[in-house]
């Protein structure tokens, strides 16, 4: 009997190639292709074992994915494909639920492993992914390590220019409560302007050009 697994994302490759990595193990794997908003109403009534989430979608931060997840699959485990490697947010993904997150350099055999790790409610990290964690423990301290999962999200959102209005949909909370979560991460990080979060978000390395080896 195959477990179920879903996989989201906008890159058809990407979507093949996880289906392939399964081929002939105990995973069986459904695309569903990213279109902009991540619809998960069709999988309430029957919850998927496990869900792969593309990081990379387009207009749409992991960890508003992710929190969407958890609210509607409570019981479904979350697997994350970094397409770039920030330590933060990778901390905040495993503080929402998230029970593996692996990356660009993984192999097909890495993500049956991850899965079969997943599968037994064992956290998976990517080689790459531990490394980057484990070295954030060393540098000089991030300001962005101040804000809550939540928080975090909201900043993500602000910095690729969501309104208000627009963050509180994704969210599903009203936009009096994200303007509160902007004043309280304005406060944590010490600054006044969403141009001086996208500034200080860019210095510190949570935003930037990726490169195809990702970021650590």
């Amino acid at each position: 009997m195959h477990i179920s697994v879903v996989a989201v994302s906008h890159q058809i490759l990407l979507l093949e190639a996880l289906q392939a990595a399964v081929r002939g193990s105990e995973f069986q794997i459904m695309s569903f292709p990213f279109k902009g908003r991540l619809a998960l109403d069709e999988f309430v009534v029957t919850p998927p074992r496990c869900l792969i989430l593309d990081g990379g979608c387009p207009k749409q931060s992991s960890l508003v994915m992710v929190d969407r997840v958890k609210r509607m699959l409570p019981d479904t485990l979350i697997l994350v494909y970094l397409r770039s490697i920030r330590a933060v947010e990778c901390q905040s993904l495993l503080s929402l639920g998230v029970t593996g997150l692996i990356d660009i350099s993984c192999s097909t055999e890495d993500v049956v492993s991850a899965l079969r790790k997943v599968k037994r409610q064992e956290v998976h990290l990517a080689p790459k992914v531990a490394q980057a964690l484990a070295l954030s423990r060393f540098r000089s301290a991030n300001p962005f390590e101040k804000l809550s999962p939540r928080e975090l999200t909201v900043c993500d959102l602000v910095i690729e220019g969501s309104r208000a209005p627009d963050i509180a949909q994704q969210l599903s909370v009203s936009a009096k409560t994200v303007n509160t979560y902007r004043y309280r991460i304005f406060e944590k990080l010490g600054i006044t302007s969403d141009v001086e979060l996208t500034h200080l978000a860019y210095n510190h390395g949570m935003k930037g050009v990726e490169s195809s080896h990702g970021r650590v």
